[in-house]
C-alpha cells in the first residue's frame, strides 16, 4: 500500500467518525447555541489549518477557497440561522473539538452510556488525526 493510499484509508476512517460524532453534538448544540448570547462561530476560528487541508488533500478534495483567514470578529462565514452549513467532516477541525463549558455541560449530562460512547468515539478521531498528520506511521502525500 502506498503512503497516499495509506493516508486516504486514514481520511476515511476520519470521515466516517466525524459522521457517527456528528448526531449527539448537534442534539446538544440545537438546545445550547440558539440561547447564547456569544456565539462561539467567529470569522477567525472559521478557516482551515495544515492538518485540515492535508486531511482534504488526503480525500482527494481542492479547499483552498476555504484557506483564506480575515481575522476577522465577525460571525463565521460558514454559519446560518440553522447552524453550520458544512457536514462536520468538512468543517475546520477546531470547529469539532471545541466545547464551550455549556455546551460540554449539555454533553456530559446526556444518558451516560451515550456520552461515554461519544467520548471514545472523539478520542479515536484524536488518534486518526495524529495518524494521519503525524507521519509515525504514513508518510506524507
Amino acid at each position: 500500500m502506498t503512503p497516499a493510499d495509506k493516508a486516504f484509508e486514514i481520511a476515511e476512517e476520519m470521515r466516517e467518525t466525524f459522521n457517527l460524532l456528528s448526531p449527539f453534538i448537534e442534539k446538544h448544540t440545537s438546545i445550547v447555541c440558539p440561547d447564547c448570547d456569544k456565539v462561539c462561530c467567529a470569522e477567525r476560528h472559521g478557516c482551515y489549518d495544515g492538518d485540515d487541508i492535508f486531511f482534504f488533500k488526503a480525500l482527494g478534495i481542492d479547499v483552498s477557497q476555504e484557506v483564506i483567514n480575515t481575522g476577522g470578529n465577525g460571525p463565521c462565514r460558514f454559519i446560518s440561522e440553522k447552524g453550520c452549513v458544512l457536514e462536520r467532516w468538512k468543517r475546520p477541525f477546531r470547529c469539532t473539538h471545541f466545547f464551550c463549558d455549556a455546551l460540554l455541560k449539555s454533553l456530559e449530562n446526556d444518558n451516560a452510556k451515550l456520552y461515554r460512547a461519544f467520548v471514545e468515539y472523539f478520542r479515536h478521531l484524536i488518534r486518526l488525526r495524529q495518524k494521519l498528520t503525524g507521519g509515525t506511521d504514513i508518510n506524507h502525500v
